[in-house]
């Protein structure tokens, strides 16, 4: 009866604070890197141009540990969530380039250079959501990506590699009630000292033709001039907010995190 006991209250305190156990960030992180990288890489031929503003989809939920004393998730673990997610983009867009060594002459490294976020719904114990990051634009420095932390089971895109789904149906409005927070990051691309253009990377990952006129490339900078100043935070946050997209024709991938 004793062991019984025990066994259940190791199951509560499990159930309770699974995401912030010692060393579980870590574990989290790794295992998405290593799955990403070296157990299940995209195939070469996967990702292409068309794909480079496509979400990644991480879900899970939020324990009894990550809540407040309000009983809503606390906004300092959503950045938590963030890497994590983001750990899964920038794998499968820039995994072929990037290294996971230290900095060095040879190898290229992905530094997050700052990270602002935005709560506009809570997010109740054991609540399910899913976290959508894509690439939102770029400079001559920083690569900005964006995550929209959204109600769970809500949007079915399709997925890369599986025929990739028609655009979604549902108006603007409807998908803006559906996100529980957005988050902004920027990154920066580093060989050794030396900051690596966004561009030369999006090239040489197959996400941008190889020139300047290849196909669709007119409208991928279309898009990211469009998506700048929104990126940069000069529209205020609302247009960020706004940016989500629940209604896109596929996802890169749908992850347990």
């Amino acid at each position: 009866m004793e062991s019984t006991t025990l066994l259940a209250l190791l199951a509560l305190l499990l159930l309770a604070t699974y995401k912030n156990l010692p060393w579980i960030w870590h574990l989290r992180t790794f295992h998405t890197i290593l799955t990403r990288l070296y157990i299940s890489p995209p195939p070469p031929s996967t990702l292409h141009p068309t794909h480079l503003f496509l979400p990644t989809i991480s879900t899970t939920r939020s324990p009894l540990s990550e809540c407040d004393y309000n009983m809503h998730k606390s906004n300092s673990t959503y950045f938590t969530d963030v890497d994590i997610s983001h750990a899964n983009l920038r794998c499968l867009l820039f995994g072929s380039r990037l290294s996971v060594r230290p900095a060095s002459p040879e190898s290229i490294i992905m530094i997050l250079g700052g990270v602002q976020c935005v709560f506009r719904r809570e997010i109740k114990p054991y609540q399910g959501y899913e976290i959508w990051s894509r690439v939102f634009s770029w400079d001559g420095k920083w690569m900005y990506l964006v995550s929209h932390f959204v109600e769970r089971g809500v949007f079915e895109p399709g997925f890369v590699g599986d025929g990739d789904g028609k655009e979604g149906e549902g108006d603007n409005e409807m998908m803006r009630k559906k996100v529980f927070a957005t988050c902004v990051s920027r990154y920066v691309f580093k060989q050794g000292r030396r900051t690596y253009p966004p561009e030369r990377m999006l090239r040489e990952c197959g996400l941008l033709g190889k020139r300047a006129v290849s196909p669709g490339t007119e409208e991928i900078e279309e898009r990211r001039r469009r998506d700048l100043d929104k990126a940069q935070l000069k529209l205020g946050w609302d247009a960020v907010h706004e940016a989500f997209e629940g209604n896109v024709r596929a996802a890169l991938g749908r992850y347990m995190s």
